[in-house]
């Protein structure tokens, strides 16, 4: 190897090194700069051009943690699924409020969560409890598990949001919002919810035809929990119509065999089910059959690449203009089978 070609892989390595060294750690037992998150945030530099990073180290941190539109540019790293962890215990019936109930609130332009557990702790009888909101641009999730039941992941709004490998929990609507989002090569859990409900995985929240926002699950696993997979009286259902232009991709992905045969479901019975816009595409698994679906006009089986590549990762959010910057893996098109 010659002198210069290991001096610029030196120089290389000693770059990424460096750029990831974080400019802030929290622990728990006062072993880094902070012992909460929310202290380590107070101290991001506002409207920054340059990546801030904050080290969580394993531990659970009982917090709510807001992230405002003035804190950009930030990498939030822990030490892994199940080790680090953020806990909120609030909820809708607490008098919380949606989104204020959230254990991490995201209002932030580029932003990275990775390696880390994001839990609503109320439980089933909690109600409406969010663990994630995310409200901004260019949001990115890596390696994250999100935890909760009722309207566990609330991407509430924004133009580019995206969850990579990882694992999110719920019954009831627990992914909804109304923003562009995609959740690719990730598992989603759904559980056991309280006697007498039922599940529902999305809950679309487009308002405006225009909007050029949706949930987009691509090449994904939709599994029940052991305790849900025992309990075969209890239905599932794809995702249903939060708002009246509500829009839901599902595509490469598996389907278990729980998901029950009509899909699809109405949020209450003045839904317009011909102004939705659903789309199951080239699904695989024994809950993918689309036989026994609703009969909506609004509902589509398509087969034809060419009929989804504006949900692909590369049309949808642009992903190849930023999630490189946060180093995150993506799979830009369809997946080839």
């Amino acid at each position: 190897m010659s002198s210069f070609i290991f001096f610029a892989i030196l120089h290389f390595v000693m770059f990424t090194v460096s750029a990831q060294r974080p400019n802030a750690t929290v622990a728990l037992d006062g072993t880094g700069d902070y012992r909460s998150i929310v202290e380590a945030v107070g101290h991001i530099p506002n409207n920054s051009d340059s990546f801030f990073y904050i080290y969580v180290k394993a531990g659970v941190y009982n917090e709510n943690v807001f992230i405002g539109g003035e804190k950009r540019n930030i990498v939030m790293s822990g030490d892994g699924i199940g080790k680090t962890i953020i806990v909120s215990s609030l909820s809708n019936s607490s008098n919380s409020g949606i989104g204020v109930s959230a254990a991490l609130n995201i209002e932030s332009e580029f932003f990275l969560a990775k390696d880390m557990s994001i839990l609503n702790s109320a439980g089933p009888e909690g109600g409406q409890a969010v663990a994630l909101r995310t409200s901004g641009d260019h949001i990115a999730c890596l390696r994250c598990s999100i935890e909760g039941f009722q309207d566990t992941l609330y991407a509430h709004q924004g133009k580019s949001q995206f969850f990579y490998n990882c694992d999110i929990y719920g019954t009831i609507d627990f992914i909804f919002g109304d923003a562009a989002v995609i959740i690719q090569n990730s598992t989603i859990h759904v559980r056991l919810p309280l006697h007498g409900q039922q599940n529902v995985i999305t809950a679309d929240g487009r308002h405006l035809s225009d909007s050029n926002t949706a949930i987009v699950i691509h090449n994904c696993s939709i599994v029940p929990t052991p305790d849900l997979r025992s309990q075969s009286d209890v239905k599932t259902y794809l995702g249903r119509p939060w708002k009246k232009f509500s829009q839901t991709i599902i595509m490469q992905s598996y389907l278990d065999t729980f998901i029950d045969r009509e899909g699809w479901m109405k949020f209450d019975e003045s839904s317009d089910v011909t102004t939705l816009h659903y789309v199951e595409f080239r699904n695989s698994g024994p809950g993918s059959s689309t036989s026994g679906r609703v009969k909506w006009p609004g509902y589509h089986v398509l087969n034809n690449p060419k009929d989804v590549q504006n949900f692909t990762v590369e049309k949808f959010i642009n992903g190849s203009e930023w999630l490189p910057k946060l180093d995150v893996p993506y799979s830009s098109g369809l997946v080839s089978t």
